[in-house]
């Protein structure tokens, strides 16, 4: 580990004029990042003077930067929950934070940005409570979907007034909650651990957002009666994602419904007959795939 090094990145943050205005919530990240791996380097290295003069470096540095991102979340929040920032506002507000724009098609969402810090601390999300119930083994390990792919998603997929959206394996609510926030329509998330939906439901009463619902259950024996569009982050695999696809397939013998997919599950639901794609010659692991019933 090259402290030096790690010093003179401190040093540079610390020197960064801008580094403590909204539009620097991408550096305020990065240095944050730097300050966690500083700490990790200090616990392994407690008796080295060289690395206590780096965490004292670090230490100083951070209050600046967790306060000055609190500032930005705490002004949005407090737009949503009054009302202030309607769904134009709240949309110009995220827009300033990613480099994924309106009018981008088929492009790629590898990795997160600062946007995701943005839903996060407005979302109030500090840490991913610990799974409570055992899952199927077909059930893949929770990972949220990168925020631009969710504004991907309100750009492309055409929700309207009288459609409701299921996001299965919701998570920490973040699609389902910001979906709803961007368009206004009935939003519901579907979670098989109890602890992620119940926390989910927590930061939607906290930022005052209605008509959301989180459902505790195996994506297999929800009732989807009212949804109109479907939007999966690979929640599963093998016969559990071929029996929710069952599922659907036969629920759109009643209504036409539209799938968005993003990750591997693409693969599987792209085989589909039932279903037609959007733009089949962009089909990519982290590319939002929109799909229509025949």
């Amino acid at each position: 580990m090259d402290l030096e090094a790690l010093g003179a990145e401190l040093a540079a943050f610390e020197c960064d004029a801008s580094i403590e205005e909204e539009s620097s919530l991408g550096t305020r990240a990065r240095a944050l990042d730097l300050i966690d791996l500083v700490d990790t380097v200090a616990r392994a290295h407690r008796d080295t003077n060289d690395v206590t003069l780096l965490k004292r470096q670090a230490d100083a540095l951070a209050p600046r930067l967790v306060a000055a991102n609190r500032r930005l979340f705490d002004r949005v929040r407090v737009g949503i929950r009054s009302g202030r920032v309607d769904r134009a506002e709240l949309r110009r507000e995220l827009d300033q934070f990613t480099g994924y724009a309106a009018g981008s098609t088929a492009r790629a969402h590898i990795g997160y940005d600062a946007l995701d810090a943005l839903v996060d601390g407005v979302l109030g999300i500090a840490a991913q409570p610990d799974a409570t119930r055992g899952p199927d083994p077909e059930m893949v390990h929770y990972e949220p979907t990168p925020a631009r792919v969710i504004l991907d998603l309100v750009d492309h997929a055409g929700p309207r007034a009288d459609d409701v959206l299921y996001d299965l394996g919701s998570g920490l609510g973040q699609v389902v909650i910001l979906v709803n926030l961007l368009t206004g329509i009935p939003t519901r998330g579907v979670e098989f651990q109890s602890a992620l939906c119940a926390t989910a439901r927590g930061y939607a009463e906290g930022l005052g957002v209605r008509n959301v619902a989180f459902v505790e259950a195996d994506a297999r024996a929800v009732d989807y009666a009212d949804g109109t569009m479907f939007y999966l982050f690979t929640p599963f695999r093998g016969r559990m994602l071929d029996a929710v696809l069952e599922k659907l397939r036969h629920h759109a013998r009643s209504r036409p419904i539209t799938i968005c997919s993003f990750g591997p599950c693409t693969r599987r639901i792209v085989e589909q007959e039932w279903l037609r794609c959007d733009d089949p010659g962009t089909i990519h692991d982290y590319k939002l795939a929109i799909f229509h019933s025949r």
